[in-house]
C-alpha cells in the first residue's frame, strides 16, 4: 500500500472503496469477488462491514443498474477485436439450453410426454412413473431463473426436433437443438440423457448413437482423424438415410452403405461389403462432355429414363435434360425444361388420370414420356395421389375420387378420421381447406388446421400439350 492506504483508517477506506467499486466493475466476471473482498475485510479488521455502509454500497448498485443496466449478451454492439466475456450469460441459447438439461431442466413444461404416454398405454402405471420422475414439476422453474433461459427454452421448442416412440411398457423419448441430442428411456434412464457424440445434423425416429468408422474410405478416414474428438461433425455436409441404404456426403467425397450397394460404389469384395465405400463419381472429363446430366441408382424396372431396366454400376449419362425429379416408390416424373416426363413400372394413379393415354397400369415405361396436361401446369405432385394445378384450379386423381379445387394449392395434407382419410389443401397464404363434400367433380371446402400429414405440390412450369 502507498502511504496514503498504510494506516488503518486508509486501509478501511481503501477496502470500501473497492469493495464499492467491484459491485459493478466485476459483474460480467465469474466468480463472487464483492464477497471475497467483504471477507477480507472482515479478516484484516476483525469486525464486517457496518449495515450502513454495505446498504449505502447496494444503493449505489442499484442506481448504476438503473441508469445504465446490467451487462447484456444479446444485441450488445462489440468493438473492433472485442469478445464477450466468459460467463453463463454470454453463451448461445444452443449451448444454454444444452446446459441447462444436463444439469436437470425439464423442457416439458406442459408435460407433453407423460400425456401422450398415458393417451398410448394407459395403463402403464410403471412407464409413467419413469417419466414423471425423469421430467420433474421442479425441474421446470429453472427455465425462469432469468429471462435468457425462457428465450433459449422457447426458441429450441420452435426451431429444435423431438420424438416420442411408446411400446410395450417403455417410453423413448428424444430432443435435438441446435446439434445437442438428449435422449430419455423410461426403463433405462432416470433424466434426459446427453447423447456421447459431435454435435447432430438430423435425428431419425429412433435414436441409438454408434461410432462409425470408415476403414474402406481412406480419405474420410484421413479427414475424421485430422479433427478433435467434439468436431467431427465438420466433415459431414449431408446425410441421406432412407429404407436400407444410407449415403454420407463429406468435403472429400461421398460414401455409401446399404442394400445393393455395389451400384453405387462398383465391385467390392465379399469380406467388406457392410462397410461404407466411396460412391463411384464421373471423373472431370466426363462432366465437362455431358450434354444432359449423368444418373445412377436402382433401374430394374427403367425409371432412371435410360430407356431400358437393366441394373447399373456407376453412373450413366442422360439422353435428356434434367432440371428436377419427382420420385415415386417404382417411378420417376422428370422435369424437362417445360416437360414432364414419365418413366418407370406400372402406375396404376397415371394411367387413371388420363395424362398417359394409351398406357396400361400393368405396364413399364422405359422410354421417358411427356405427361399431356390441357392446360399450363405450375405445381405437380405423385406420391400417395397424383395432383396438378393451374392458376386457379387444382386437380387430384386418386383411387377412388377425381375432382378439382377451385384455387392453386400449395400442399396437399391427409388425416386420419375413423376408419377413412380427410383431403386437405393449402393455399399460397398458408390457410388450410379441408374437403367435406365433392358435387359435380368440385370439392367444397372449409377451413381447417394443418393435417397430420402433408406434401408440397412441386413448382413446376410446363405448357399444355400440344400434337406435333
Amino acid at each position: 500500500m502507498c502511504s496514503a492506504t498504510s494506516s488503518p483508517t486508509g486501509a478501511r477506506h481503501a477496502l470500501i472503496s473497492a469493495y464499492r467499486v467491484s459491485l459493478t466493475a466485476t459483474a460480467s466476471i465469474s466468480g463472487d469477488i464483492p464477497s471475497l473482498l467483504q471477507h477480507a475485510y472482515s479478516r484484516h479488521f476483525e469486525e464486517q462491514m457496518s449495515s450502513i455502509q454495505v446498504t449505502e454500497m447496494l444503493i449505489d448498485h442499484a442506481r448504476s443498474i438503473l441508469a445504465d443496466g446490467l451487462p447484456l449478451s444479446m444485441n450488445v454492439e462489440l468493438v473492433d477485436d472485442e469478445e464477450l466475456p466468459d460467463a453463463m450469460h454470454t453463451l448461445n441459447q444452443g449451448a444454454v439450453w444444452a446446459c441447462l438439461v444436463g444439469g436437470g431442466a425439464n423442457p416439458d413444461l406442459e408435460d407433453r410426454v407423460l400425456q401422450k404416454a398415458r393417451e398410448e398405454r394407459p395403463d402403464g402405471n410403471e412407464m409413467h412413473d419413469g417419466v414423471r420422475k425423469a421430467l420433474t414439476a421442479e425441474g421446470k422453474n429453472l427455465w425462469f431463473l432469468c429471462r435468457m433461459f425462457f428465450f433459449s427454452l422457447n426458441v429450441a421448442e420452435k426451431d429444435g426436433e423431438s420424438y416420442q416412440y411408446t411400446e410395450y411398457g417403455d417410453c423413448y423419448h428424444h430432443r435435438m437443438y441446435m446439434g445437442r441430442l438428449f435422449m430419455l428411456d423410461s426403463a433405462n434412464h432416470t433424466a434426459l440423457t446427453r447423447a456421447r457424440m459431435p454435435r447432430a445434423l438430423q435425428s431419425s425416429e429412433f435414436v441409438d448413437p454408434t461410432r462409425l468408422t470408415f476403414p474402406a474410405c481412406l480419405k474420410v478416414a484421413e479427414l475424421e482423424a485430422s479433427l478433435p474428438a467434439w468436431e467431427k461433425h465438420r466433415m459431414v455436409s449431408d446425410v441421406s438415410a432412407k429404407e436400407n441404404q444410407t449415403f454420407i456426403v463429406t468435403s472429400v467425397g461421398t460414401v455409401m452403405a446399404g442394400e445393393d450397394s455395389m451400384v453405387f460404389t462398383g465391385p467390392v469384395e465379399e469380406v467388406s461389403r457392410h462397410l461404407f465405400h466411396p460412391v463411384v463419381v464421373p471423373t472431370l472429363s466426363q462432366i465437362t462432355s455431358c450434354m444432359h446430366g449423368t444418373v445412377l441408382g436402382w433401374n430394374k424396372n427403367g425409371r432412371l429414363g435410360l430407356g431400358r431396366k437393366n441394373d447399373m454400376s456407376g453412373f450413366e449419362e442422360l439422353p435428356f435434360r434434367v432440371d428436377r425429379i419427382i420420385p415415386d416408390d417404382s417411378i420417376n416424373v422428370f422435369l424437362s425444361g417445360r416437360r414432364l416426363l414419365f418413366a418407370g413400372s406400372g402406375n396404376p394413379l397415371i394411367a387413371q388420370s388420363g395424362l398417359l393415354p394409351g398406357y396400361r397400369r400393368d405396364a413399364n415405361c422405359l422410354t421417358p414420356t411427356p405427361l399431356r396436361f390441357p392446360e399450363r401446369v405450375k405445381r405437380f405432385l405423385c406420391y400417395i395421389v397424383v395432383a396438378w394445378a393451374s392458376d386457379d384450379l387444382t386437380h387430384l386423381c386418386d383411387y377412388d375420387a377425381q375432382y378439382c379445387v377451385p384455387f392453386e394449392a400449395a400442399e396437399f395434407g391427409r388425416t386420419a378420421v375413423g376408419n377413412k382419410w380427410v383431403d386437405s389443401f393449402c393455399d399460397s397464404t398458408g390457410q388450410w381447406f379441408r374437403v367435406e363434400k365433392v358435387s359435380d367433380g368440385v370439392a367444397e371446402l372449409v377451413e381447417c388446421e394443418a393435417p397430420t400429414s402433408h406434401w408440397e405440390i412441386t413448382p413446376v412450369d410446363v405448357d399444355p400439350w400440344a400434337e406435333l
